[in-house]
This record gives C-alpha cells, sequence and structure tokens, in this order.
C-alpha cells in the first residue's frame, strides 16, 4: 500500500500511467475491505450515495406529474376527436363508395356508376328516396325535423347539395352542341352551369341559348314552370362518347405526379350540383345532361364530387365530408381517391370532457410559471444562457409551446364549429325547398366547410404527434432510476454508431430504390414513384415479402440480381448490423454502469419512506450534515455517528442508507475491473512484482553475508555531543545509522507500537500483518542487541580511562 499512498502523493501532471494503475487498485482494496463491514461505509460514498437518492426522489415524484400531464391531454384529445364512433360512420362510408366503383375500368363506366338505378350505385346509396317497403320517404315534419328524405345509411342526411366540380387544362367556356327535351334540362341548358368557369359564371350572366324543340316555357319569362310528367330518357351517341381510360385506386403518393394544379383558384374550375331536395329521377336527368355534353372530356384534369351528411344519432352532432376524386392522367388512366372528415358541432361530448380540458390548461400553465420562475431565477445568477442550452430545459419548452399551440388548435375548433352552424341555419330554415335559385347560400355553406376541413385535418394531425412529444417526457422521470436509466444510456450511447451506420445504409438503400424504380416503375405502381419505392423497399426490408411473379415478369436476371442482392445486402446484412450494433451497446453499458435496485424494490423503499414519514430525515438535510456536521466529517461514519447525529432516524432508513452505500462500495471496487484495464492492471501488478523480486534477491544475497547491514546502514560521521568525541571518533558503534526505510531504531526500552491490524479482511493480508509483525519483534531484538553492545563498549572503555588515570598518578574525580 506504500506504494498506491507514494502515487497519490503525487500531483496529477507528474503521474504516470503505472501510479493511475496503482491507485485503483488501491482503491479496488479499500472498498472492498470496506464492504466487508456492515456498518461502517466512507464519508464521500456516503454523500455521494445521499446525492444520488435525491436525484431519483426529484425523478420518480416527478413521474405521477408527467403520467397526469399525458393522461389529461390523451383522454381531452379522445374524447373531442371520438375516434370509435367516427370509424363506424366513415367505415361504413368507404365500404358503400369503393363498391360503388368497384367495377368501374373506364369514363363511360363511371357515368354507368353515377346514373344507374340498380343496387348498390352511386343514386341507389346517395339518392336512396323510399323505405325498405318501397315506400316513399317523409320529407319535412317541423321547421326542426327533416323527416327520413336524403338519408344515406338511414342516418345520415345529405346537408344543401351534392356539388360535382372539376378543373381543366384552361378556363376557357366549353360546350357540346345540346337539344333540350325537358324542363330541367332546359334550365341547365340556359343557365350554361358546368360549362363556364365558376368566375365566369358568378360575374356574367348566362348567354340563355335556344333551347331546340322543347316546348316549355322559357325561363326568363315565369318563375316557376310546370312539371313535366314524363322523364325522356337520354341517348348518348357514338360521337360524344368519352374517350376510355382505366380506373385505379389512387395512392397519396402518385398525387403530385398528376398535372392538375391543386393550388390553383378554385374559382377557375367548373361545377353543377345534385339537390337531394329532387327526386331520384331527377337527379338522374340532370347527370344524363351532363353526360350527354360531355362534361367530362380529355382536357378534364380532376373530378370530384363533395357532399356533406349529417349525423345526429352516433353520439354529438357531426357533418362528415365526403370527397370523391377521380384524376385523369395524359396516360389515359383514371384514378380514384375517396377522402372522409369529421366536423363536429358540438365542442365537448360531456362534463367529463370539459374537466378533461380544464385540468390539462391547469397542468399547462402551471408547468409554464415553473419554466418562467427557473429561467428568472437562471437570469438573476448570471445562468440564463447555460439553462436555457440545456437539452432538458429546452425539451421542456418545447413541449409546453406545442401544448399551448394545441390549445389553440382547440379555440380554432370552437369557433369553426360556430360558423359551420351559422352556414348551415338557411339552409335548415329553407328545408327542402332548396333549389338551382339557393345555389349561392349552398356555395358558401361549402367554402366555409372546405375552409374548416382543411383546418381541422391539420390540427388533428398535431393533435396525434403531440402525444409522441409528451413520451419524451417520461425519459427524464426513467432515468431517475437505475435499472431504467440503464435502457436510456443505450438509446443515447447507441446514436453515435447509428448515425455512422446511417452513412453507409442510406446511399446504399436510395440506390436500390432507385434502381428497383427504374426496373419496375414502368409497370408496378409500387415503384412508379421515388416515394412509393422508398415505402415499397422498406416494407420488403422489413417484413422480407415482396410480389416476385409481377416482379420478374419482365427482365428476369435484372430483377432476380436486385433483390437476392437486396436481400442479402440490407436485410440480412445491414438490419441484423443494427440489432448488433444495440445489443453490443447495451451489454457495454450495462457493465459499466451502476445496477443499482430494481424497479419493485424502488417502490418499496417509497411505501417505507411515506410509512415513516414523520421521523424519515430528508436526504437535503442528511446531505448537509454529511459536509458540515462535526461528529460526522471524518473519513469514516459508522451506524453509531448517524444515531448521535440523528436519534429519531428510523431503522429501516438506517438499513437502506448502509446497504445502498454497501451496493455503492462494492461498485466502487469493482467498476475498474473490465477487459479495458486488465491488460493495464497485469503490466503494474508485473512491473511491482519485479520490483519486490530484486529487492527480496538483493535482502537474501545481503543476509546470506552479514543479516546485520540489510537492516542498518552507517551514514557519514556528525558531531556527538560528547567528551570522546576526539577519541575514537572512528568507532563504528558510535556513529549514527538508519535502519531500511529511512527511520531510527526504537532504541528505547517499553516502547510499545499498538496493532493496526483488524481482526477481518483477506486471508493474504492477514498474512501480510503476521509476517511483518514478526519482522518487528525481530527488530526489536537487534535493538536490544545494539544497546548491549554500546552499554558493553561504554563500561570497557570507562574501565580502560580508569586503569590509564591510576597509572598516571592523577587524582581520580
Amino acid at each position: 500500500m506504500s506504494s498506491v499512498q507514494r502515487a497519490a502523493e503525487k500531483s496529477v501532471k507528474d503521474r504516470k500511467g503505472a501510479d493511475n494503475i496503482r491507485i485503483k487498485a488501491g482503491h479496488m482494496l479499500t472498498f472492498d475491505h470496506l464492504v466487508l463491514q456492515p456498518d461502517i461505509v466512507e464519508r464521500q460514498v456516503a454523500r455521494k450515495v445521499v446525492r444520488k437518492n435525491m436525484i431519483r426522489a426529484a425523478g420518480c415524484l416527478a413521474l405521477p406529474l408527467t403520467l397526469m400531464y399525458f393522461l389529461t391531454y390523451v383522454i381531452a384529445a379522445r374524447l373531442h376527436e371520438d375516434i370509435t364512433n367516427v370509424f363506424f360512420l366513415e367505415s361504413t362510408l368507404r365500404m358503400r363508395t369503393d363498391n360503388i366503383f368497384n367495377n368501374v375500368n373506364t369514363v363511360e363506366d363511371l357515368w354507368d356508376a353515377l346514373t344507374s338505378k340498380e343496387y348498390n350505385s352511386f343514386l341507389d346509396v346517395f339518392f336512396h328516396q323510399t323505405d325498405i317497403f318501397g315506400s316513399p320517404q317523409v320529407r319535412n315534419l317541423t321547421q326542426e325535423v327533416f323527416g327520413d328524405w336524403g338519408m344515406v345509411e338511414s342516418y345520415n342526411q345529405i346537408q344543401g347539395a351534392v356539388r360535382v366540380y372539376q378543373t381543366r387544362k384552361d378556363s376557357v367556356d366549353y360546350n357540346t352542341k345540346y337539344t333540350c327535351n325537358s324542363k330541367i334540362s332546359c334550365e341547365l341548358c340556359r343557365m350554361n352551369e358546368g360549362f363556364q368557369s365558376i368566375r365566369m359564371f358568378s360575374s356574367r350572366p348566362p348567354v340563355n341559348p335556344d333551347c331546340g324543340t322543347w316546348k316549355g316555357r322559357r325561363l326568363t319569362e315565369l318563375g316557376e314552370e310546370e312539371e313535366e310528367t314524363e322523364i325522356i330518357a337520354l341517348e348518348t351517341s357514338n360521337e360524344t362518347r368519352s374517350v376510355e381510360r382505366r380506373l385505379h385506386l389512387q395512392r397519396p403518393e402518385l398525387r403530385t405526379s398528376f398535372p392538375a394544379n391543386e393550388n390553383a383558384d378554385p374559382k377557375d374550375g367548373f361545377r353543377f350540383w345534385l339537390f337531394p331536395s329532387e327526386t331520384q329521377d331527377q337527379v338522374l336527368e340532370r347527370l344524363n345532361y351532363f353526360r350527354s355534353r360531355n362534361f367530362i372530356d380529355k382536357d378534364t384534369q380532376l373530378l370530384q364530387i363533395r357532399m356533406y351528411l349529417m349525423n345526429v344519432e352516433l353520439g354529438r352532432n357531426r357533418l362528415e365530408e365526403l370527397s370523391l376524386t377521380f384524376r385523369f392522367s395524359e396516360a389515359g388512366s383514371v384514378y380514384y381517391e375517396r377522402y372522409l372528415q369529421t366536423l363536429f358541432l358540438a365542442f365537448w361530448q360531456s362534463m367529463t370532457s370539459m374537466a378533461a380540458d380544464g385540468l390539462f390548461i391547469l397542468i399547462l400553465t402551471l408547468t409554464l410559471c415553473y419554466r418562467i420562475w427557473h429561467m428568472w431565477k437562471a437570469f438573476l445568477n448570471s445562468k440564463l444562457f447555460h439553462h436555457l442550452m440545456s437539452l432538458h430545459t429546452a425539451w421542456e419548452w418545447v413541449i409546453v409551446m406545442f401544448g399551448w399551440y394545441n390549445m389553440f388548435g382547440f379555440y380554432n375548433m370552437l369557433v369553426w364549429e360556430k360558423q359551420v352552424i351559422d352556414a348551415l341555419e338557411p339552409i335548415h330554415r329553407r328545408g327542402w325547398e332548396m333549389g338551382q335559385k339557393n345555389v349561392d347560400e349552398i356555395s358558401e355553406f361549402f367554402d366555409i366547410c372546405d375552409l374548416v376541413s382543411v383546418g381541422t385535418a391539420a390540427i388533428r394531425v398535431i393533435f396525434a404527434q403531440y402525444s409522441i412529444v409528451l413520451m419524451f417526457r417520461f425519459f427524464v422521470s426513467f432515468g431517475s432510476q437505475p435499472r431504467l436509466a440503464i435502457v436510456l444510456r443505450t438509446m443515447q450511447n447507441v446514436l453515435t454508431d447509428f448515425y455512422h451506420f446511417l452513412i453507409v445504409f442510406v446511399p446504399t438503400f436510395m440506390a436500390y430504390v432507385i434502381s428497383g424504380s427504374l426496373i419496375f416503375g414502368r409497370r408496378i405502381e409500387a415503384f412508379a414513384t421515388i416515394q412509393s419505392s422508398v415505402g415499397t423497399c422498406f416494407r420488403i426490408g422489413m417484413e422480407s415479402e415482396y410480389n416476385w411473379l409481377d416482379m420478374s415478369a419482365e427482365f428476369f436476371w435484372a430483377a432476380a440480381l436486385w433483390a437476392w442482392s437486396f436481400l442479402l445486402l440490407v436485410v440480412l446484412l445491414f438490419l441484423n448490423m443494427v440489432l448488433a450494433i444495440i445489443l453490443d451497446i447495451y451489454n457495454e453499458t450495462r457493465e459499466s454502469s451502476f445496477p443499482g435496485e430494481a424497479i419493485w424494490e424502488t417502490m418499496g423503499q417509497f411505501m417505507t419512506r411515506t410509512r415513516k414519514y414523520r421521523h424519515w430525515v430528508p436526504d437535503k438535510v442528511l446531505d448537509s450534515s454529511l459536509a458540515y456536521a462535526a461528529g460526522l466529517d471524518q473519513g469514516m461514519l459508522t451506524r453509531k455517528d448517524l444515531e448521535l447525529e440523528f436519534p429519531d432516524m428510523p431503522d429501516q432508513q438506517k438499513d437502506q442508507f448502509f446497504q445502498a452505500c454497501r451496493v455503492e462500495m462494492k461498485w466502487e471496487s469493482a467498476k475498474d475491473l473490465t477487459r479495458k484495464n486488465l491488460l493495464k492492471l497485469t503490466g503494474s501488478v508485473m512491473d511491482a512484482l519485479d520490483v519486490a523480486h530484486k529487492a527480496v534477491d538483493r535482502v537474501t544475497e545481503d543476509e546470506r553475508e552479514d543479516p546485520l547491514s540489510t537492516w542498518v546502514n552507517a551514514t557519514p560521521p556528525a558531531p556527538i555531543a560528547h567528551d570522546l568525541k576526539n577519541e575514537q571518533s572512528s568507532n563504528f558503534l558510535l556513529q549514527p545509522f538508519d535502519t531500511k526505510g529511512g527511520k531510527h531504531p526504537k532504541l528505547k526500552l517499553g516502547e510499545y507500537v499498538d496493532e493496526c491490524q483488524a481482526d477481518g479482511g483477506p486471508e493474504w493480508l492477514q498474512e501480510t500483518w503476521t509476517l511483518l509483525r514478526d519482522q518487528r519483534k525481530w527488530i526489536e531484538y537487534a535493538n536490544w542487541h545494539c544497546q548491549l553492545m554500546q552499554w558493553q563498549v561504554q563500561q570497557a572503555m570507562e574501565s580502560r580511562r580508569y586503569d590509564e588515570t591510576i597509572s598516571s598518578g592523577a587524582p581520580v574525580l
């Protein structure tokens, strides 16, 4: 241990690698010995344990607040969104609309699906005006109740009208020559709606063209026309049939590849309306009119059918937006997309929803005040920049600001709800009298609902992401528990290797994405765009499943080379490498981390602390006492010291304290015994053994010739303060001497050296102390003989001097 002490006494800059290893070895041996003592700990270890307990307590006490933060938000958002009922409603509409267009392959098939009165057609689903017994559905019963007319799937009622809207390559008016043959067709023909852009239709009156051979009265002369008793079927000639195009369900990644400009002014589009107040035959006549005039032609880019359905049976009152979009590619393909969005007309579902909102706002406000208070304290201490640069502080501010942005979204939804209700009021006031003359009111209703739908969809995406942001707040609380902290440190430590892995992986993966798009994109939709190719390659990498028959239909060997190399390189090598990196870093983190107690042990300790809270000494007080108290400032701390300082401390707290200290010291003694330090430690031990071996050889060789010279080394003569300093000064017995190690021998009789060896300890240490004790006894015995020899020499010299005095005749004093 003397070599450890000499190494520790050196300054840091003067220490060599061997010195550091010796200090670590002494550190390990000291704590290894203290671990065996049940009621004694090193003071610095005790302070370290107390501070760890303070951090753990703060993190664990913050966990309920974090959990409440998360649960109140999730409950509030869930109650506002009413996800389950929305699924019931939207899944039914998706299924029915998909069935309508399931067998559509061309534009003519699309018109057939829209104009057919057969089961599961567009008219049958959305303009079904008879009950299950074939009786006509009832219209207005009162001003507030609108009967069963216009119901879709028995519980959803169309509001206002159905808008059919299209965008074209340009906004120039277009039309096909048409001969009117009924009141509805003449009305549509004279207004020319659908063949003039919305902007032109609003700013310029209809041209009011010739209605052909129909004998009805002109709309400009009278406001009301007589009902036609017979609907004339319209036959579409071969000259007006549209070019056939294939119909596909459109994927979102293909949306940007179509020529339609969705950011263009909606007023440059073309539209017409289908009114639920009309009979199914009248709606059919409108559709046939636009079909006959080639409303969809080669310049059509997008066709959208949009309606709003009211549902008052499924929980809160709501409007369901249903949009059926058909995009026409210049390659001749038709792609179909359906979109649904729920607009609630009642903001809160119940008092529970209001309470959840209020509690979340309260927690958010308290958190904001707490953050501001901490920031003000940092400002007063001139540490504001350091405070704001802390990752924990920055993330807390992100959570708070994100939360208030969500509250702003809730407020917007409340305002939008009022706007939608106000837009619905004139429509409900007119009941089933809505028609072509009320297009302005219906257009205003659709414009407001369109804006609300877009805003609501964006806010709902933010609502969903905020729950993920709140998830990271749990990491702060989990990091205070030792076992959970290992998992979090693994996630943190893996980032560096993962970033370097991505540098290699991303170029490789993107090469396969582009290669797959070039090979398969011409005939497989999943590879047609870079976006879809990325998704497909990622799915193959995760699932290792792909449609080999479609991929190998052309360029067999190229497809085989792409698929096999992708599986070998990306799936087998890279993905398994990620797992290897994670497992390797986890093992390293676990080996180098303090194990600590399991989470259920932590919970048990907190329960014990809660039961004994009256006499439990706070960790802050204990840490202050360990630092400043007079009785606790020694190097070692015993149970008796704690009892004297804190007489009322519960036994459970003392047991937990000393147990935690023993675990900490055990960890301190073993943390350097890693593979990393093993070679250095072995080298230091070998170096020390070489020095000891040389010393033993020298002692053995010297003792063989002169045993006393091994322990006594003469020093140069020094002045001797006695009468014989001029006589016999060369006598070696009178010269001062030092023992081995530079210390003077114990020549005084009766002096006793206390034992400093405890009863416990390792066997090798007890054996060493036994040898040292035997050696000390031998040295005392040698010193006694040396002193006896000095006495004998002095007596001989005194006798000789006496004899010389007598012989000279001098008087004897």
